[in-house]
């Protein structure tokens, strides 16, 4: 079932073929959960014009990270709503970092925009930027997270402090707090999980949260057995949060007032491997897909419905109503105070606050499916069919016959959404499916293995006809693989090699040439050839590698080691550090990195790291020792951050895959894996050539697609003429007169 956001988005086809890298003949492609509005489908508005300049009119949208799923979902659609308005839209999304998200706001400033919506990262320490914006005449707009700033021009969010009562008074009805005989029990022994604490939102949903909360204490009906924040709102931080509280206090707890769904579900991950899930209330927000169907499975108690659907819009018509200099209509001003919790606080803000409805398991089929903010088949996921309610509209009596006609499904299994490309290619596999007629059944897994056997399994209960598997883990998801294949499932292996003979194809890039370019790049960068033994002794090098569940990091490292190890073996390089990073993290990345730079003295001389992200984040570590541009260092994906850091002399090469051609292929070849069809331009190789493993047994079906180099002197030509990257993300804080001319 699509949502009202999904049938929004389908009418921004050029926008989203923009955004997603993508060229499909006119294809139509979809993004999940926004708002059917009266806006034209793409921008054919006149452009609004800067009388002083004659030129069109900039807004730039700052995101804090697109690693939280909505971000990027809210930047697609508030890309178009502003292009459909006639300005131009300059976009940053600044990966959980505060210095670069106030370098990319200062960027957008010099670059003349004329307003700003940002999504902070840390609203203290983007306070300044923001100041700076509003001092040369930019209207700043606090999308969803509050600027600590007075010159913010508004404020648009939900009612945060409202969120936490909401949440708290959930939790207390599901433990019964009023009826809570502390005689016999003691007091009710209570974890509190709060969210990021650099998001003053997480700072307002604790107030909400302690409202509620803080009167048993005093009451004495309830002891706070731990209170903890989670970074980032990282789900797996959470998860260890939750079973450090668990093993500290030896699984004694009776609720959990936990602050968003993510946050909620890694904390359920801990609990359930004690028993204690289903059984110990606990709340979440936002009401997700993977958090109301937790509700309705009985685990996750509360979620919070923010309906973003009216988010996005709001802060479009107000952001062309501030620039023009029209009256907001619906605003309120606040003292900063007010909005910080925080007396030392000074100033006032103009807000807007939308209001926010909880969720749980007697409403979640009303508030959220009926109402079509998540689709049913998301929340009813791994409900057997007997269990479930009827389909809005449809009678829960209807005869069998009467569904006899319905389409073919296709499961699409993603690892997770924080790598920024995943949910990028779900949105355009799921609408290029559905334009072939196929019921979609998507899930992400979030890193977590045995959720995504889970999926996978439960979809093949559904009676999925085919699945596109990106795999966590490739060894762990054969069994499942295996036995999806055995129910006659079509399973196409899709960037990641899952390792069983049993999957119907694999679809990847020639991943053992992917490491040979980031090698030879390296290399040439070095210049090995000529390198003086003598002199310098030999040259230093660091190996980072991908996650090493991802059987691609194996053979990115098996590419980049025919290069490396004839010149380890002549003497010319020694390795001085050879690490992998788990889940291709970024921070962990800079960690590890920081880490080899102390044990090291800094006395490096390359790195072969295998993709941008790795790379971006050992990058932070030797920007801090002076190392960056100076010592080479490879990347892959040809993101718009590491090609920006190639052109600004710091990172030395990337590799692109072009992914535009990847999930069409993908949804061709599926489809006709199901219809019985040949699918030209498989090779068959074996599971041992593909692993680099001799051990593996049997065959496999493959599709190579072909990779490029990008370096400092192809990057225009490569990623900025073909349109793979934008030129405004590749040259973002390039001074304009540093930069080529536009394509």
């Amino acid at each position: 079932m699509k949502s009202k956001y999904s049938r929004f988005l389908f009418l921004f086809t050029a926008v989203l073929a923009m955004l997603l890298l993508i060229s499909c003949g006119g294809s139509e492609t979809e993004e999940p959960a926004a708002v059917a509005t009266d806006e034209p489908a793409a921008p054919t508005a006149e452009p609004v014009i800067d009388e002083a300049t004659g030129e069109t009119v900039k807004v730039g949208l700052s995101f804090s990270d697109f690693a939280t799923e909505r971000w990027k979902n809210e930047e697609v659609l508030m890309r178009g709503l502003l292009e459909a308005k006639g300005y131009e839209v300059l976009s940053q999304e600044a990966n959980h970092d505060v210095k670069l998200q106030i370098d990319q706001i200062d960027n957008m400033v010099s670059q003349g925009v004329a307003g700003l919506i940002i999504i902070a990262e840390d609203g203290d320490a983007l306070a300044t930027a923001v100041d700076n914006a509003a001092a040369a005449g930019v209207k700043v707009l606090a999308y969803d997270r509050l600027i600590k700033s007075p010159n913010i021009a508004a404020y648009l969010s939900f009612n945060n402090v409202e969120v936490g009562r909401q949440q708290g008074l959930g939790v207390m009805n599901a433990l019964d707090i009023e009826n809570w005989d502390v005689a016999a029990n003691g007091p009710a022994r209570v974890v509190k999980l709060g969210g990021s604490p650099t998001d003053n939102n997480a700072i307002l949903f604790r107030q909400g949260q302690d409202e509620i909360v803080d009167p048993y204490v005093e009451a004495g009906k309830i002891e706070i057995v731990a209170d903890q924040w989670v970074d980032n709102w990282d789900a797996a931080n959470a998860l260890k949060i939750m079973e450090n509280i668990l093993v500290a206090a030896g699984n004694d707890i009776d609720a959990v007032v936990a602050s968003n769904d993510g946050t909620a579900l890694g904390a359920l991950q801990a609990m359930k491997a004690q028993g204690l899930a289903g059984s110990v209330p606990i709340s979440g927000q936002d009401a997700t897909a993977d958090g109301v169907n937790s509700i309705v499975k009985g685990e996750l108690t509360v979620s919070i419905l923010k309906d973003i659907r009216d988010l996005s819009p709001l802060a479009v018509d107000m952001m062309d109503q501030l620039i023009k200099g029209e009256a907001v209509d619906g605003l309120q001003s606040y003292t900063m105070a007010e909005l910080t919790n925080d007396p030392t606080q000074e100033g006032e803000v103009d807000c807007f606050f939308l209001p926010v409805q909880q969720v749980n398991a007697e409403n979640a089929y009303d508030l959220v499916v009926a109402s079509e903010f998540q689709s049913y088949d998301d929340v009813y996921r791994d409900i057997p069919e007997g269990d479930r309610p009827a389909r809005p509209g449809e009678e829960s009596d209807a005869p069998a016959e009467e569904t006899m006609d319905e389409p073919m499904k296709v499961g699409l299994s993603f690892s997770d959404f924080a790598t920024e490309r995943w949910k990028n290619e779900e949105v355009l596999m799921r609408g290029l499916l559905e334009d072939l007629g196929y019921e979609v059944l998507s899930q992400e897994a979030n890193h977590d293995v045995k959720l995504q056997i889970d999926q996978i399994d439960n979809m093949v209960s559904q009676g999925v006809a085919g699945l596109i598997i990106i795999a966590e883990d490739g060894d762990a998801l054969s069994t499942a693989v295996d036995n999806a294949a055995a129910a006659g499932v079509k399973v196409l292996s899709y960037d990641r090699l899952i390792k069983s003979p049993n999957i119907a194809a694999y679809l990847s890039f020639n991943n053992v040439e992917v490491g040979r370019q980031q090698a030879l790049g390296v290399m040439e960068a070095l210049d090995i050839e000529n390198w003086d033994v003598a002199a310098n002794g030999p040259a230093r090098v660091v190996k980072l590698g991908g996650s090493p569940t991802d059987n691609n990091a194996i053979l990115f490292r098996q590419g980049q080691d025919e290069i490396v190890d004839p010149y380890v073996e002549a003497g010319k390089i020694e390795i001085v550090a050879d690490q992998w990073v788990d889940n291709w993290d970024a921070a962990n990345a800079l960690k590890i990195m920081e880490n080899i730079l102390v044990a090291a003295g800094n006395d490096i001389d390359a790195v072969v790291a295998s993709n941008d992200g790795t790379a971006l984040g050992a990058l932070q570590a030797m920007k801090a020792q002076g190392l960056a541009g100076s010592v080479p260092i490879s990347g892959q994906d040809a993101t718009a951050d590491g090609v920006n850091s190639i052109v600004k002399g710091e990172l030395t090469v990337s590799i692109l895959k072009d992914i535009r051609d990847l999930s069409p292929l993908a949804v061709n070849m599926m489809d006709q894996l199901i219809k019985g069809e040949a699918v030209d331009g498989l090779q068959s190789y074996t599971m041992a050539e593909l692993t680099n493993d001799p051990s593996q047994e049997g065959e496999v079906e493959c599709f190579f697609l072909p990779v490029q180099q990008v370096n400092a002197e192809n990057a225009y030509d490569l990623v900025v003429v073909s349109e793979f990257q934008s030129y405004d993300d590749v040259y973002r804080d390039i001074p304009e007169g540093d930069r080529p001319e536009r394509p």
